[in-house]
């Protein structure tokens, strides 16, 4: 005959084990949550000119083995030129924004999207898989990403051979890069910044954001 003491250990044994399953069972409840939640929206990158963006969004899309969709592409499709034409610029490519939006929205994809996301941006806050590239959360960072954002414009205009694009770029001063720096910050405040440097003040490599991001993914 079991002690009473006995009784009691082995009674709080079994709460315990099934409060431990009940944590587990919630634990993984989340989890496939969070995986619901990446397997059915789209995964959105805004950034900076020179920040690598679409770069790193074709790395993400190609590394999952999903579609990539630039939505600067887009904006002068036949497609979207008929349901969104006869509007101002402005409006003209928030409303393709729109109809991307609404059509891959409970969609695996990656949405690239260009410059002018300030504009609408209420577009796309509420989405979860939002990443902000070439912008540093702390306005005292902003320094070094000023200088290396405009050197990689430089770089890519060099790549392209375009000499007028070249000089534009090195003649440019860096408060037009501060400016569009300011206005990702104000409007998407509390969103994923994604640092394009590492600890020791390097740029990571297209392989290292990727993973990163994945990794925030899942």
């Amino acid at each position: 005959m079991l002690m009473l003491g006995e009784v009691k250990k082995n009674y709080l044994t079994k709460m315990n084990l099934q409060e431990n399953i009940s944590r587990i069972k919630e634990m993984m409840g989340l989890l496939m949550e969070e995986e619901k939640s990446y397997e059915s929206k789209p995964i959105v990158f805004i950034g900076t000119a020179g920040a690598g963006k679409s770069t790193t969004a074709k790395s993400v899309a190609e590394t999952l083995g999903i579609e990539y969709i630039d939505v600067d592409e887009r904006l002068g499709s036949t497609d979207y030129e008929k349901v969104c034409k006869g509007k101002p610029s402005d409006a003209y490519d928030r409303c393709v924004l729109s109809k991307l939006i609404e059509k891959y929205g409970n969609s695996k994809v990656v949405l690239d999207i260009g410059g002018g996301t300030e504009k609408s941006y209420d577009l796309l806050t509420h989405l979860p898989n939002l990443f902000i590239l070439g912008v540093p959360t702390n306005p005292d960072d902003d320094e070094p990403y000023l200088n290396l954002l405009k050197q990689s414009r430089i770089d890519r205009a060099t790549r392209m051979g375009d000499q007028d694009l070249i000089d534009a770029e090195t003649n440019m001063d860096t408060s037009n890069i501060q400016q569009s720096i300011d206005y990702i910050r104000k409007y998407y405040e509390g969103k994923q910044y994604i640092s394009i440097l590492n600890d020791l003040g390097k740029r990571k490599t297209t392989e290292e954001l990727t993973q990163e991001i994945i990794f925030k993914l899942t």
